[in-house]
């Protein structure tokens, strides 16, 4: 009997690079990819824990569980993501707290878990039988290769772990010590992906810019004799630009690992793109202490200047949480005033939430009120929309290159050079393209304009 999958991913993007691993092992156990969990034998969440949100989302998905299973005695549920602490099913005598607090759950496993996947399934389907494929491709997560979602695009993880420790994360406790993949491993992938079209890679990691230093890093003989780990990857993987790679990009980043060295990488570099995500969370320094980040507002000043002196035009997005633990109205304003400072191309903007198990939710005090975050994410939400729109009319009138990644009702939809997202109308379906678009008006979130033919 051909049995099938659904996987709802929630969070960032390498949540939904996990996922395209767990495509490829589902795939090669014979298992079918439905797009509801309706019609699924096999129900995964692939979750993101970084606020209250994500975890509400899943919980709230039991009640439908509970309904399917009255017509599906044989449905499998399993979470994994940043909800999982560590690998167990609910027969086990050890079992994360999830088992304990969703009953409908049966498995729940850590993505580096992922090759144990197949016989967890097994022992609740005794009637399943693993095919020969499968039990050949039952590598380390890593060395898993994925069903990628895109023939053009592609994310690499490069690494996983967090050694950080920000106070309002939960990433060190769910994806545990950073450790950083093999620089062949990820070049061989990057290369197999170029070979077969791929035109833009993403290198992806909790804290990119830190690859290969990290104790665990250390304790490895991976990286003997290599100063600058990172920078030595993305020149290796720049050199693919021979083979037909157009666009490398990486994310995320911590500041405090923005070295002098990498800015002169990403300005000289090919195919590095003129774009990056910088997170700061806060302008003020007492609050930036308060969440363990290393710098002060003045540092991350001074490191922007930097960049766009070595990169004249670079695109710089940012995080930025409103409302921390003991945030006043002053250290608030202190942000605003570096977003005025700074002129972020974007911000991606939260309300902070307290998440059990970090260093905040155990020793600081979630005591700003939820109106008072309310209207400073407001507030500064005006900045944002204003200082958007003004670095998007800096485009009018020029031309980008976007590589298409939608079309419907004659309009494709990309993003530039700039991680700028940019609509064109086309008589034609461009996705996977790259092609010219001479842009006619910029709006607050995109660009829009018409597209440039020889």
């Amino acid at each position: 009997m051909k049995r099938s999958y659904y996987i709802q991913t929630l969070g960032c993007q390498m949540n939904y690079s996990d996922s395209e691993r767990i495509d490829r092992i589902l795939q090669n156990l014979g298992l079918e990819k439905v797009e509801s969990m309706n019609n699924a034998d096999l129900i995964i969440f692939n979750t993101c824990s970084i606020r209250q949100k994500g975890e509400d989302r899943v919980f709230g998905q039991m009640v439908n569980i509970t309904r399917l299973r009255k017509n599906k005695p044989h449905l499998l549920t399993a979470i994994t993501g940043c909800m999982t602490r560590i690998t167990s099913t609910r027969q086990d005598e050890e079992r994360d707290k999830l088992l304990r607090r969703a009953p409908e759950v049966d498995f729940v496993f850590r993505i580096e878990d992922l090759q144990r996947v197949p016989e967890i399934i097994k022992n609740f389907w005794s009637d399943f039988q693993i095919p020969e494929i499968a039990e050949a491709n039952l590598a380390s997560y890593f060395q898993i290769n994925p069903a990628y979602t895109s023939s053009f695009q592609a994310f690499v993880p490069i690494g996983t772990g967090c050694d950080n420790f920000c106070t309002y994360c939960i990433v060190p406790y769910s994806r545990k010590r950073e450790i950083s993949r093999s620089m062949d491993e990820i070049f061989e992938e990057c290369k197999n992906l170029v070979e077969n079209g791929c035109l833009e890679i993403t290198l992806l990691g909790q804290n990119v810019n830190s690859y290969g230093l990290s104790n665990l890093d250390k304790k490895t003989d991976l990286f003997k004799d290599i100063d600058q780990p990172f920078i030595e990857l993305l020149k290796r993987i720049d050199s693919l630009k021979n083979k037909g790679l157009k666009r490398l990009r990486f994310t995320s980043n911590h500041p405090k690992d923005l070295s002098d060295e990498l800015i002169d990488a990403m300005a000289t570099l090919e195919t590095q793109m003129p774009y990056v995500h910088l997170p700061v969370q806060s302008g003020s320094d007492q609050v930036l202490k308060h969440m363990n980040r290393h710098y002060t507002a003045d540092w991350y000043r001074d490191l922007v200047r930097k960049l766009n002196e070595k990169i004249p035009g670079i695109a710089i997005s940012t995080d930025i949480i409103v409302g921390f633990c003991d945030e006043t109205e002053e250290q608030f304003m202190e942000t605003c005033k570096l977003f005025e400072d700074i002129e972020w191309d974007m911000a991606y903007l939260a309300q902070y939430s307290n998440r059990k198990g970090t260093f905040a939710w155990k020793n600081l005090q979630d005591n700003v009120s939820l109106s008072d975050k309310k209207k400073r994410w407001h507030k500064l939400n005006i900045i944002l929309k204003a200082y958007a729109l003004k670095k998007h009319k800096i485009f009018e009138g020029k031309t980008v290159e976007v590589l298409v990644e939608k079309y419907g009702n004659g309009i494709c939809e990309g993003r530039s050079e700039h991680f700028k997202t940019t609509l064109f109308p086309s008589d034609e379906n461009l996705i996977g393209k790259l092609v010219k678009v001479y842009v006619e008006r910029g709006r607050e979130w995109q660009l829009e304009g018409h597209m440039i033919t020889d």
